[in-house]
């Protein structure tokens, strides 16, 4: 299993990879302190925003393949010289609008991801399993417009 098969859709043209890193983790809701504090120590300086956004968007996406993947699963990030790119792969095969717990509280964690990363995606692989990421500029965040955030009611129920 690895996350660099998502890198080409993730970076944009021209952007050299500098260093990538991966994390394999069991999925157990302990270990994603974990995950953050591999992402904390791979990446090079950056605004406090932009800082906060990658251990928040990290969080984020571990919670959500340890919750409902539970397969084993592996964190990447790879730092190029204009961003950082967070991949987080699993072996569910699931998809989001599959809502496999519709009774559950949720839906704002991947609206989250979307309102606070310069680009985001989730991409399933024909050999199984998928990948969810998010890059974030190394320099200034980009700004947050009022209710980027907002809570998609009609995935509430599953959204992974």
């Amino acid at each position: 299993m690895s996350c660099q098969r998502v890198m080409p859709h993730a970076l944009q043209a021209g952007d050299a990879v500098e260093q990538q890193f991966h994390l394999h983790l069991d999925p157990l809701p302990r270990l994603v302190g974990e995950a953050r504090a591999f992402v904390t120590s791979h990446a090079p300086p950056l605004p406090p925003d932009t800082h906060d956004a990658l251990l928040l968007l990290t969080s984020e996406l571990v919670t959500n393949a340890v919750l409902h993947a539970r397969t084993p699963l592996e964190v990447g990030i790879t730092v190029s010289e204009a961003a950082i790119v967070v991949t987080v792969h699993d072996l569910d095969l699931s998809r989001p609008e599959q809502q496999p717990y519709e009774s559950r509280e949720g839906g704002w964690g991947l609206g989250l991801v979307a309102a606070l990363a310069e680009e985001s995606a989730m991409e399933p692989h024909a050999e199984g399993g998928k990948t969810a990421w998010f890059r974030l500029p190394r320099g200034e965040s980009p700004h947050v417009g009022d209710d980027a955030a907002e809570r998609d009611e009609d995935a509430a129920g599953g959204q992974r």
